[in-house]
């Protein structure tokens, strides 16, 4: 099969969450671990024998301060995509649970992709389609696609690791973003299999949460903006309940995620999780 769009998860993203809505639930839970925040010594600087500078401990106490405030151990919530694609509109609801940093299981309840299925273990996706009865490993050139024809591609879905763990930060400025004071955060990676080499993220300087990112690649082309549209106070944290993604490369190419019925640090059986699940 060449191509998934339009038959099909963040999880975009965040992912987000990806964005984070979908592919959210993959970049956040990946924060969860032991629960300790990472230090400066473990900056490849540091590891080198090089003492981090006070700027770049700064930077990265406000990139530990950003996943620490989006921390948690499992999340279910009901999403809701809108599709842009030039002059095409559409529209997708799901359900999403997450456990960890990579246990992810979507089901698509609108009327088009009733009983779709997504299932991501480490950095493995299985699509089910039941009106076909096939289940589909995704793989090779299909992780650039979007998931279910979104503007979040299945090797953003798989990117599963925190923002600590990935990049090295440097904060270049601050400034306001629609009115709120933030810091404007540059992460830079030097990993081969990581989709975005640099991230600039504008962070709300008071409750830590990103507002606007720019994904690069290694060569500084924007790809994609993350804007949060809606913050929303769940179990004490403040997560983005709504994001758009924008395609930097296409003409009016644009996914909306939202998050409702958000639960955190629930119980998530492993049952949930397996292939069993996933095709039932």
């Amino acid at each position: 099969m060449n191509s998934i769009v339009g038959k099909k998860r963040i999880v975009i993203s965040l992912i987000l969450v990806a964005a984070l809505a979908v592919s959210a639930i993959s970049a956040q839970t990946a924060s969860g671990g032991s629960g300790e925040s990472g230090t400066a010594s473990s900056t490849p600087a540091a590891d080198a024998g090089h003492p981090p500078s006070q700027a770049t401990q700064a930077a990265l106490a406000l990139l530990d301060a950003v996943d620490t405030a989006q921390r948690y151990s499992s999340i279910s919530y009901i999403g809701a995509m809108e599709i842009t694609q030039g002059s095409r509109v559409l529209k997708k609801q799901y359900s999403a649970y997450a456990r960890g940093s990579d246990h992810v299981l979507l089901e698509f309840t609108n009327p088009e992709d009733r009983g779709v299925r997504m299932l991501r273990l480490g950095a493995s996706i299985w699509m089910y389609f039941p009106s076909e009865g096939d289940t589909i490993r995704i793989s090779g050139s299909l992780m650039r696609q979007g998931l279910m024809g979104s503007n979040l591609s299945y090797e953003e879905v798989a990117e599963g690791e925190s923002l600590r763990s990935t990049y090295s930060a440097e904060i270049l400025r601050e400034e306001n973003l629609d009115g709120q004071p933030c810091a404007v955060l540059k992460l830079t990676s030097s990993k081969n299999d990581i989709s975005y080499p640099m991230r600039i993220l504008w962070v709300d300087a008071a409750r830590k949460v990103p507002l606007k990112i720019e994904l690069n690649a290694r060569s500084g082309l924007l790809m994609k903006t993350i804007y949060v549209r809606d913050l929303r106070m769940v179990s004490g944290r403040t997560l983005p309940a709504t994001i758009e993604i924008v395609d930097a490369l296409k003409k009016n190419s644009k996914t909306l995620f939202s998050m409702s019925s958000i639960k955190l640090d629930i119980t998530l059986p492993d049952s949930m999780f397996t292939m069993r699940a996933l095709t039932k």
